[in-house]
């Protein structure tokens, strides 16, 4: 992978430009200086002209760029810690795997304790969907936005969704620390989606369905994760009821006012679908 190199530039998470007007204070640990905003810079990444969400800043004679922004155009993930003061700066975010060979002799796997939670790793934060059989399987696809290498591991295709996973025994060998789970996380962990408001009306229809009754029967319905579809406002909700493998087609609409509701949603119980029985 060619690495982009940048001359004349330091790039500075968005958090830092306050740094030039605070002051001095707290032991000299931060300094005012002088800079000047450029409005009138352009800036182009991999051929692109992108728009900033602020301009360019200039201090003796260097570009300072907002990290966040710059590195969501670079394909990497920018995380902030304000106890420790630390900036954490994942290099990339792995694109989904190359199409395999069908050929492929992949181990097999069924879903039998499903789970999802939020992984920290290397100071950012991840959704990921973990199943456990007889080791513990982490989803591909939410490895790979971890910007963990997978190629020339062991994978394993799960029966019901056919989606592939690799094991925490495999991925021990590539990843540079063992990600933390994320025991405290709030509500049905959402994968691929960023937007707050989309998320609390996703979160709140889970909670809504819960607990159904249907012509005297009741249902319990254990959420396990919602996944962005790559068509807007659309979501697929993988979840468990009375024990058994089901998956939620949901649609969000955009009302008048800029928030989002529930247009549809749809289940389909994919054990049935799968094994016929």
């Amino acid at each position: 992978m060619k690495h982009v190199k940048w001359k004349r530039i330091i790039v500075l998470g968005t958090i830092m430009i306050f740094c030039f007007t605070a002051g001095v204070y707290a032991q000299n640990i931060i300094e005012q200086v002088r800079a000047y905003l450029r409005t009138d810079f352009n800036l182009v990444v991999n051929g692109d002209k992108v728009v900033l969400g602020n301009p360019i800043l200039i201090y003796n004679d260097s570009s300072y760029l907002p990290l966040n922004e710059l590195a969501g155009y670079l394909g990497a993930n920018v995380s902030w810690k304000g106890d420790t003061k630390t900036i954490y700066l994942n290099s990339r975010i792995n694109p989904e795997q190359p199409v395999q060979n069908e050929n492929v002799d992949y181990d097999e796997i069924k879903m039998m304790s499903p789970y999802a939670s939020t992984l920290t790793y290397l100071g950012s934060e991840y959704p990921m969907l973990i199943n456990r059989t007889n080791k513990i399987y982490y989803r591909l696809r939410d490895v790979d936005r971890m910007g963990i290498d997978t190629n020339g591991l062991r994978k394993a295709r799960e029966l019901y969704t056919q989606e592939l996973y690799v094991s925490e025994t495999e991925l021990s060998t590539r990843w540079k620390e063992k990600p933390k789970m994320g025991y405290g996380t709030p509500g049905v962990v959402v994968a691929g989606e960023k937007d707050l408001k989309k998320i609390e009306v996703l979160r709140s229809h889970v909670e809504a369905l819960r607990n159904v009754v249907v012509d005297n029967k009741s249902f319990y319905r254990q959420p396990i994760i919602i996944d962005a579809l790559p068509a807007e406002n659309e979501y697929q909700y993988l979840l468990m009821q009375n024990n058994v493998l089901f998956t939620m087609h949901i649609k969000l609409s955009k009302q008048k006012d800029g928030n989002y509701a529930l247009s549809s949603y749809s289940m389909e119980n994919i054990e049935i679908k799968v094994t016929g029985k």
